[in-house]
């Protein structure tokens, strides 16, 4: 019988070697993945302190126009109009955006609200007063800080769901001398992280801006360290 010199001699996968190509394509996968994870999460830091960036301009320029003055809190106003997040708003460019962090699993509730993903901390959004309203500390003027560059204004607020309130604008920091559960009750010092949180929230990481402008990523652990061995990592230096 002739035979055509130009029929196919190739032959179909046999079942071993189609599974070996899809345990190799697994194993790929298995490398490829963890890899863009990580980039993405690395995407969404950046982007969070990028908010945190354009917030810290907006507080220079609100206490440029008020004699130094940090914005007000709802506490001693008892108004959500007269809130940070109201009163920024004429210097961010588009403040929806800038005050929700894109991976805080409560940021719908958070627009809805007039709320935040990010907080103030007490020391410069409120004074310490007398029984009998006597200004006791105050660090709510920019201009007076002794040292910007290691006084944090503003935290990446917690995951709480009392935590969506407009009336949730600042922190209670001056109570974080009672130790980590105090600080974790204001804010979310494991926002940034790979996988479930760790029970005392210490696995991860959080974007922090202080008073001179720039915002840093710090570890949740070595915060944990400080404030296990009594530092208020909220205070700023004297």
């Amino acid at each position: 019988m002739f035979r055509s010199p130009f029929k196919s001699s190739r032959q179909a996968f046999t079942l071993v070697e189609l599974l070996v190509v899809i345990a190799i394509i697994a194993i790929l996968a298995g490398l490829l993945l963890p890899g863009l994870a990580s980039a993405r999460s690395k995407a969404q830091r950046a982007a969070c302190s990028s908010n945190l960036h354009q917030l810290g301009l907006g507080i220079q320029m609100y206490a440029d126009d008020n004699r130094g003055s940090f914005p007000e809190t709802t506490h001693e106003t008892g108004q959500t109009n007269r809130s940070w997040i109201y009163t920024l708003a004429p210097y961010l460019g588009n403040a929806d955006r800038i005050r929700l962090c894109p991976v805080d699993p409560r940021r719908q509730a958070r627009l809805t609200n007039q709320a935040s993903s990010y907080i103030p901390n007490e020391y410069v959004a409120i004074d310490l007063r007398s029984g009998f309203g006597q200004v006791i500390e105050s660090f709510r003027n920019l201009n007076a800080l002794k040292n910007p560059a290691e006084t944090i204004t503003t935290f990446e607020v917690t995951d709480s769901p009392d935590s969506v309130s407009g009336f949730n604008d600042h922190t209670h920091s001056r109570n974080w001398s009672k130790g980590w559960a105090a600080v974790v009750a204001d804010i979310q010092p494991d926002r940034h992280r790979s996988g479930q949180p760790s029970p005392d929230h210490s696995r991860g990481m959080a974007n922090y801006l202080f008073a001179c402008g720039h915002v840093l990523s710090l570890q949740a652990r070595g915060l944990k360290e400080r404030v296990d061995r009594g530092d208020n990592i909220a205070r700023p230096p004297e």
